[in-house]
C-alpha cells in the first residue's frame, strides 16, 4: 500500500498506521513511483482524498488498466481534465463517494471499532477537536488545510467525541 501528500507531518501519521514508504508529492513524480514500486503495472485501486480537480489525472494515470480510482469527498464543482479513451479503452472505472453507504454501514462499524480494539486507533485522525460554539472556528480550519490538519471535530458537548 503507498501513500503519498505533501506535508511530512501527515507521513509521519501514516507510518504510524504501517505505511513506511510515502511518496513525497512536491518533490517525486506520483506516477513514475507508483510504477517503479508496482514493478510497471500500476495501482489496482487509487483513493483520492483531496479536493483538486487537477489531481483526478494523476490518480488515473496512475491506476493500472482495469483499475479503480475513486473520488472521495470531491467536494466542488469545476471541470477536471483526464483522458476518456481511459475509461473505455484502459477499461478504468473512475468512481466518487461523498460519505458512507448504509448497505454497508455495519462493515465500516466492524472496520473502525474491530480496528480500534486491536490497535488500529483511527482517532489518531482527529487534529482538532472544537466545541460546538466554535463551529466557525473548525470549519475555517477545515476549508483551508494545513500540515497539521487533518479531522476536524465538532464535539456538541465537551468530551463528546470518539475517544
Amino acid at each position: 500500500m503507498l501513500t503519498s501528500d505533501l506535508y511530512p507531518e501527515r507521513h509521519a501519521l501514516a507510518a504510524r498506521f504501517g505505511l513506511h514508504h510515502p511518496i513525497h508529492a512536491g518533490s517525486e513524480d506520483v506516477v513514475e513511483r507508483v510504477f517503479a514500486e508496482t514493478e510497471g503495472r500500476g495501482a489496482d485501486a487509487v483513493v483520492l482524498a483531496v479536493g483538486g480537480n487537477g489531481l483526478i489525472k494523476t490518480a488515473m494515470d496512475a491506476v493500472r488498466p482495469g483499475g479503480r480510482v475513486m473520488l472521495f469527498a470531491q467536494t466542488q464543482h469545476g471541470e477536471a481534465p483526464f483522458d476518456p479513451g481511459a475509461v473505455c479503452m484502459d477499461e478504468k472505472t473512475l468512481l466518487g463517494s461523498y460519505s458512507s453507504n448504509f448497505d454497508i454501514l455495519d462493515e465500516v462499524t466492524d472496520l473502525v471499532f474491530g480496528g480500534y480494539r486491536n490497535g488500529f486507533d483511527l482517532t489518531q485522525l482527529i487534529s482538532h477537536r472544537f466545541p460546538l460554539q466554535q463551529a466557525v472556528a473548525a470549519i475555517e480550519i477545515a476549508s483551508h488545510p494545513k500540515a497539521d490538519s487533518m479531522k476536524i471535530m465538532i464535539e456538541p458537548a465537551q468530551g463528546a467525541g470518539a475517544d
